[in-house]
């Protein structure tokens, strides 16, 4: 049975996990030590308000367990990255991503493409993690500047975590407001198809000007002997990733599978076709990809399981604050109080795209950012005689699609993990994830004018 929690101490739980994750921003310090100074408030606080040890350590080994299928994703992503680079395939990508896109606009190109990707997989970090490093490696080796580039990837990839029928997230939204998730996204029509044009058009011109600034490759020839020379780059090499594209995108197959089946033939290619013994491939796979050609290394070096452990706190310590915060009852008061206050359907629409961000950015989960809202307000919005289908494109547009921009969210963590470009930086350009949520303000004004 859930508690009752004072309101001082929900304030304080926030404002605790707040200052504490500003410090460790401004210190440049690890994320989970911000945390981790919340999660000790707030079980500290659920002791102090009657539930057990045992209890509140239950409700974060709860929360932790929600993350569980993440937790897996990313480990095996830092260790397929590492596996790629040794093995040959990102070589082989850079390669003919040399002869064929070279003097392609790589930043409209990246777009579209992981817009597609992701509208299939219905997952943004699948998404970047596949496809995304395809162009990741590509601008390296070209030495485009990479947060303009990230910025594209992150825009085409949450468009199918917000938009797909294949999206957990889009199928969540649809279960909490009782709606069909074919007709929720039809009604986010209006305000995807504006949108989507209006960043297809931005990233068009910003990849343009990057091309006629970096239209003249004459390093390219030398790359391309670079990387010949030092990796074998044959057809064989880009199987992997094909096979994860072709097993996600045409069988279904989870995500988590589709990692695992690219992850053994990379080792399989690596092991017999190259000669790796087991204990190198293993070194590889947990300590990250490190040549000793200086050159080389320059362009392709990294991943690994150790690579993404800062990543896992991260996701542990925070799913286990949200499993306090969710066992505790601590933020329900809070969102009863903040719908009572809502006048019009307007402002209700308003009301409901900050309540997402305000959300997303407290408990750093984007199922909480669809659960919340959801749960809260479908009730409201039947007073209000508005469709329920608004308020899932509301959460869709000002909540699932800005969790890659808030920097201490996880999906950000995760981002500038497999990147290595910060939140801060690639957020400019992530024009969809922050022109959406500006569209949600600005449309309700037209629509319902006189209310």
């Amino acid at each position: 049975m859930k508690k009752t929690i004072d309101m001082v101490y929900t304030y304080l739980t926030i404002t605790v996990t707040i200052i504490s994750i500003i410090i460790t921003l401004i210190l440049n310090i690890p994320l989970y030590y911000g945390l981790l100074a919340g999660l000790l408030t707030a079980y500290t606080i659920s002791i102090k308000s009657g539930c057990s040890f045992k209890e509140t350590f239950r409700m974060v080994a709860k929360g932790i367990r929600g993350a569980i299928i993440i937790i897996i994703m990313m480990s095996l992503i830092g260790m397929l990255i590492s596996i790629w680079m040794s093995s040959g395939t990102i070589p082989t990508m850079i390669f003919y991503g040399f002869k064929y896109l070279s003097n392609t606009n790589i930043i409209l190109a990246a777009f579209l493409t992981s817009s597609a990707i992701s509208m299939v997989l219905g997952t943004a970090l699948g998404t970047i993690g596949t496809i995304g490093t395809v162009f990741l490696s590509l601008a390296t080796g070209l030495e485009l500047p990479m947060a303009p580039l990230v910025g594209a990837i992150v825009s085409g990839s949450y468009l199918g975590d917000r938009t797909s029928p294949m999206s957990s997230s889009a199928n969540l939204a649809a279960a909490i407001t009782e709606t069909n998730v074919i007709d929720n996204i039809k009604h986010m029509m209006a305000t995807t198809l504006p949108i989507f044009s209006i960043t297809t058009i931005l990233y068009w011109l910003i990849g343009n000007n990057i091309i006629s600034r970096a239209s003249d490759f004459d390093d390219i020839r030398y790359f391309e002997g670079l990387l010949s020379s030092n990796f074998e780059i044959e057809f064989i090499s880009l199987m992997p990733p094909l096979l994860i594209l072709i097993s996600a995108v045409f069988f279904r197959t989870s995500i988590i599978k589709s990692i695992i089946l690219g992850l053994i033939t990379s080792i399989a290619i690596f092991l017999f076709r190259d000669g790796a013994s087991p204990v190198t491939i293993l070194n590889i796979a947990i300590f990250g990809y490190y040549p000793e050609n200086l050159e080389v290394a320059k362009i392709i070096s990294g991943g690994g399981f150790i690579s993404m452990t800062n990543v896992l706190l991260v996701i542990s310590i925070s799913t286990g604050l949200n499993g306090i915060l969710e066992g505790t009852n601590m933020i329900n008061p809070l969102i009863q109080k903040f719908s009572s206050s809502i006048k019009n359907k307007r402002n209700l629409i308003h009301k409901t795209a900050i309540l997402c961000i305000m959300v997303c950015s407290i408990t750093c989960s984007q199922a909480l950012t669809t659960i919340i809202p959801g749960q809260y307000l479908k009730k409201v919005y039947n007073t209000f005689s508005v469709s329920r289908n608004t308020l899932a494109r509301t959460i869709g547009d000002a909540g699932i699609i800005i969790v890659a921009l808030i920097p201490w969210n996880i999906n950000a963590i995760l981002v500038s993990s497999i990147t290595n470009v910060p939140a801060l930086k690639y957020f400019p350009y992530s024009f969809l994830c922050y022109l959406l949520p500006l569209l949600t303000f600005i449309y309700p004004v037209f629509k319902y004018k006189k209310q």
